[in-house]
């Protein structure tokens, strides 16, 4: 579990360091008018980890390990790292209205130290023990989850750089 908070760790300072010094400007507006704002991408990664986060709570409260059959056949958290293959993000997940830049990169930071606090007390044991839901890839264990988000990040960590590109 150290290991996957340090991936986590590692992909948020990336970002944090592209995005803190550019202009409220270029942070909100769409560089590139069909690809998201970096805005919309922070704010995006934000909504989905919050989610993970609940979802994550609740399970622990009940926890339903996964059969290890099931385990042996779940998804990779990491394929979402892969921009080959494009997903829309579905509707209760789209980056509707992002805020300021400030309140955009705190609600980022705010919901990433929930999830990490939320690891450390359930431990990989207790992470392990619990199943939740990806619309896409179906039931995976908590780490697996976790794996996920970091992963969903880098991807958009990539998009950011996508869009910062195009825009020259």
């Amino acid at each position: 579990m150290e290991k996957v908070l340090a991936n986590l760790d590692e992909t948020r300072k990336k970002i944090l360091d592209l995005v803190n010094p550019m202009s409220e400007e270029k942070f909100s507006g769409r560089l590139v008018p069909e690809m998201w704002s970096i805005a919309e991408n922070l704010h995006h990664v934000t909504i989905v980890e919050n989610r993970y986060v609940s979802e994550i709570q609740e399970a622990l409260k009940n926890p339903k390990p996964m059969s290890a059959l099931r385990r042996l056949f779940q998804v990779p958290g990491w394929m979402a790292e892969i921009r080959l293959i494009k997903v829309k993000a579905p509707k209760y997940v789209e980056p509707l209205n992002a805020p300021p830049k400030k309140e955009t990169i705190n609600n980022f930071e705010k919901t990433r130290n929930e999830l990490k606090e939320i690891c450390k007390q359930a431990g990989e044991k207790g992470m392990l023990a619990i199943t939740v839901k990806h619309p896409f890839f179906g039931d995976m264990d908590g780490v697996n989850s976790v794996v996920f988000l970091g992963a969903h990040e880098v991807r958009h960590y990539k998009q950011i750089l996508e869009t910062i590109e195009k825009e020259k």
